[in-house]
């Protein structure tokens, strides 16, 4: 597509979207166990001398609308006390007393408690009734001010592309173990990261060590989606990028490679919002994105020769979401969220050293459907209910059906060894909570129950796959393994898992909090189903009493975590149990034309099963740190963190019968590999945080965060087998993200208003060098896993495979003295990216006319702001990468290799192009 055309769209605004979401408050007791998308307003009634005042009524209605608005009428307890459930907008407060002036006031509410202590004064007063605010800093486990929180123009410093926008906050929470960065949305763990338009508000590492979630907060990556409004508005977005306007891909340089063909990519979201009667709202988004692109593919010929393709990857993707939110009464709010999203892709997995051959197409639809309920008890009981259904339908046709050529370091060719495939999820979540106060006591329990059940067929490697050591040995014919599978190709799974907690946040003292807590869960299809989960966290304002604000925050945290067995592994057993599925390897075979079936193969080969140890235990991790926090002035804060990590029963694979190392005896006997998922990984790490935030004048802000982690482990996930079966500590090394054994990370971020109505907004991420491990491309140990290592070469001899690297100096074929290079050994490239969006925003057509002021409202003093005009329209200017610094991935870690050591793809973290460097989106946006 030209780039005139490309501008020429996005030039092209149409009406739909919505303005106006509010923000965030500061939250009182019940922040945290705030439903999705629901709020509350709480506080106490009482009179000059601060005794309470019961029965008081409070009357609440949609700030701003002149017919039609929503109301209800609560009063206070005995105690003085209100608390009422609202649907997240903007609303007037009016508190009636007899005797007593009224107090009126605007609130915004979103899914937090927005906490109104009304001290009235007696009607014979005239002088206006203020609230004092509170200045007295949180000692409440979920107001760390080590979490990062994203709402409103925080959010715009993200890039607007969906896809760059998920890897930015991914990379931002890293996360710790085998999950990684776990990604709840609305509340709901395993549902699809919604638009960035839909998104209301981000969260990292809120309420870190709440015994509530599974995961540590760490990387915990909470999103919260937009309600409806109390007024019509909308949106039309449309931004689209071409080649014309990107920097070229550095790294397709081998000599004359042919052109990579015009890309270019368009995408459109547009929403609308607004009430359907008194009680409820709306928020409706659709989106479409069209993106062609080319897999770049940097591999080698089977003479030797350079081979560059850039192969066409074309990929579209659609979705639908609607969200209703309904006030039934004055204590009880209902949510409603449905989402449809379908992809297409063509030539999927292509790049890198896999050719054109080994692509396959796919197609993908995932629907969710979320239901969540909050009623209030008086006004101090909360009951949340939810329920979350997603159904997901994949499939995949490989290009070819031919057998797998596997040339180690060189290349990728032949047909893909994914095969044929269809597979249907059906997952469930159910969840309730319980909120109580009591005195100077929080208490919060629940439970949570996860269903999956999936049915999938598979054909995976039903069109084997040989292996070769090196190009001599593909040209001779002489592969060192050939594998395939044959059998049935359907399997169906139905797993769970559930768990329960119990919490009380304790006020010690006014400046001191306790939080402590036990989670209990369970899981099926595993011999370990009992997993106990103690969390505390001690909070103290230090030097905080009266009205003298704290001069830090301390807390210290520990607790331990368990991380879930996939369904994805149960799945793998149930179909590759060496009986519905068979998989057989012959190691040398002297076979390459003429390929056996395996029907043919299972008269003298074992098939080789996959299963689940017996013995195997949940992973777990057991953490303990502290944060200090500290404010700056009323416009930011600092805050830095130390934890310290131990984990156990990590999880990994094994090969149960691999031939003893000397004796090459199978423990189990046979000459069959009998593979299990095993669970006997350990893991230590170190990790320093550091964080800021800090409002500018002129509605400027800055924000930063730091992070330094150390971090070592001898298996690296559920899938990775080690090195020397019978010998797990050989691969104790760097580990984390991208492998790095001391990974920094830093990103940074900030916008503001520049002269002539322009706006800026910056996001800067940097990560230390990564490490890859270096392998031989060989088998040397007989367990059919090519993951072997070199040796240094300090005393080399006959058989000896010698290579001289810019990493030392390796023998590929280790004898008898030579130490093993550690894991994890070559060091990578670094990352530096910087994002730069520029806009110019245009505002014109009718001002709303202010409404009436509610009865008994204090007339303002002074002039009164008019409202904005009715329309919104804006031009942006993105650029990824901004500096164009060539940002390179995984280097290739094959000795012999002619690419060994080198990056042969541009680093995905930010990037959402394989044919560009630097990438530059115009963008335009109609709201009103």
């Amino acid at each position: 597509m030209p780039v005139a055309r490309v501008c020429a769209l996005v030039c092209a605004p149409a009406l739909v979207c919505l303005m106006g979401v509010p923000h965030r408050f500061v939250s009182a007791s019940f922040a945290q166990s705030a439903p999705a998308g629901s709020g509350r307003l709480s506080g106490t009634v009482t009179d000059p001398s601060g005794a309470v005042i019961p029965h008081a009524v409070i009357h609440v209605e949609t700030a701003g609308s002149l017919g039609g608005a929503f109301k209800l009428d609560a009063e206070s307890d005995a105690a003085g006390r209100f608390l009422v459930a609202l649907v997240a907008g903007k609303y007037d407060v009016t508190i009636f007393v007899p005797g007593f002036e009224p107090l009126v006031r605007t609130v915004r509410v979103a899914e937090t408690t927005v906490r109104l202590d009304a001290k009235l004064k007696v009607a014979e007063q005239a002088d206006e009734v203020e609230v004092t605010p509170d200045n007295t800093a949180s000692t409440s486990a979920a107001d760390n001010k080590s979490a990062l929180v994203f709402k409103g123009a925080e959010l715009d410093t993200f890039s607007n592309d969906d896809a760059t926008f998920q890897q930015q906050l991914l990379a931002m929470a890293g996360g710790s173990g085998e999950g990684g960065a776990q990604i709840y949305v609305d509340g709901f763990s395993g549902g699809q990261m919604p638009p960035k338009s839909s998104i209301r508000e981000v969260r990292i590492n809120s309420n870190p060590f709440s015994a509530e979630f599974e995961g540590v907060g760490y990387g915990r990556i909470e999103v919260f989606t937009k309600p409806g409004s109390d007024t019509l508005h909308g949106q039309f977005y449309l931004s689209g990028n071409d080649s014309a306007l990107n920097s070229r891909n550095p790294i397709y340089t081998t000599p004359l490679p042919p052109p990579i063909s015009p890309y270019y990519r368009l995408y459109t979201r547009d929403n609308l919002s607004g009430p359907l009667g008194k009680k409820t709202s709306f928020f409706l988004l659709g989106r479409y994105s069209d993106q062609q692109e080319d897999g770049i593919v940097n591999a080698y010929n089977p003479d030797g020769s350079p081979l560059s393709q850039a192969v066409p990857t074309p990929q579209t993707s659609g979705e639908v979401n609607l969200r209703l939110d309904r006030q039934v009464t004055a204590k009880n709010t209902l949510i409603a969220r449905y989402d449809y999203n379908g992809s297409k892709a063509t030539n999927s997995g292509v790049g890198l050293l896999v050719e054109a051959s080994e692509g396959v197409n796919t197609t993908n639809t995932t629907q969710t459907l979320q239901l969540s309920d909050t009623q209030v008890g008086g006004s101090a009981l909360l009951i949340d209910t939810h329920f979350q259904y997603v159904r997901v339908r994949g499939g995949q046709t490989p290009v070819s059906g031919l057998p797998t050529l596997l040339v180690q370091g060189y290349f990728n060719s032949g047909g893909s060894s994914s095969g044929v495939s269809h597979d249907n999820q059906d997952k469930y979540e159910f969840q309730e909570f319980l909120s109580l106060t009591k005195g100077k006591h929080f208490v919060r329990t629940g439970f949570r129950y996860r269903a999956q059940r999936e049915t999938s067929v598979s054909t995976a490697n039903y069109n084997g796959q040989f292996t070769f050591p090196t190009l001599a040995a593909f040209n001779a014919g002489t592969p060192s393994q050939f594998t395939v599978t044959a059998g049935k190709p359907n399997a169906t799974l139905f797993t769970s898992d559930s768990a329960a907690f119990g919490e009380d946040e304790w006020k010690l003292r006014e400046n001191v909090t306790l939080t402590y807590g036990l989670r209990l869960e369970s899981q099926t299809a595993i011999p370990d189903r009992f997993n106990p989960a103690p969390r505390a966290t001690l909070s103290w304002a230090v030097g905080q009493h009266g009205k003298h604000p704290a001069v830090v925050v301390v807390r210290a945290n520990a607790g331990i975590f368990y991380g879930r067995f996939s369904a994805g592994n149960l799945l793998t057993s149930v179909r590759q149990n060496g009986v519905s599925q068979q998989t057989f390897y012959v190691e040398n075979p002297g076979f390459y034309r003429n390929v056996p079936t395996a029907a043919q193969l299972s008269s003298g080969t074992p098939p080789t099963p996959y299963t689940v140890s017996p013995n195997l235990k949940v992973a777990s991790e057991m953490l303990g740190g502290f944060s200090v926090e500290r404010a700056l002035g009323q416009k930011g804060s600092i805050t830095a963190t130390y934890l310290a990590v131990r984990g156990v029963h990590q999880y990994n694979s094994l090969n149960v019968n691999a031939p003893e190392t000397g004796t090459g005896v199978r423990p189990l006997g046979g000459t069959g590999n009998v593979y299990q998922f095993a669970s006997d990984g350990i893991e230590k790490a170190q990790s320093l945080r550091a964080n800021t935030f800090y409002q500018l004048p002129k509605n400027s802000y800055v924000w930063a965060s730091y992070s330094l982690r150390q971090q070592t482990a001898n298996t690296f996930g559920s899938g990775s087998f080690p090195s020397q079966p019978y010998h797990l500590s050989a691969d104790l090394g760097p580990s984390g993200l991208g492998g790095q054994a001391v990974a920094q990370r830093l990103f940074a971020g900030g916008g503001g208003q520049l002269p002539f109505g322009f706006s800026l907004d910056v996001f800067f991420g940097a990560m230390s060098r990564g490490r890859f491990n270096i392998t031989t491309g060989t088998d040397l140990n007989g367990d059919s896993i090519f993951n072997d290592r070199p040796a240094f070469a300090t005393a080399p001899g006959p058989t000896s495979v010698v290579y001289a690297t810019k990493f030392g100096t390796f023998d590929a074929n280790p004898q008898a003295g030579e130490q093993t290079i550690p894991y994890n050994y070559g060091v990578g490239p670094r990352m530096v990216s910087a994002q730069v969006g520029l806009t110019r925003g245009f505002k014109f057509g009718p001002r709303p006319a202010l409404p009436p002021p509610p009865a008994g409202a204090v007339a303002p003093k002074g002039p009164v702001n008019k409202p904005d005009p009715k329309y919104d329209l804006e031009f942006t200017v993105e650029a990824e990468n901004v500096f164009n610094h060539v940002n390179g991935g995984p280097p290739v870690g094959v000795l012999g290799a002619p690419e060994f050591g080198k990056s042969i793809s541009l680093g995905s973290n930010f990037g959402s192009s394989t044919g560009a460097n630097r990438v530059v989106t115009v963008e335009t946006a109609f709201r009103f």
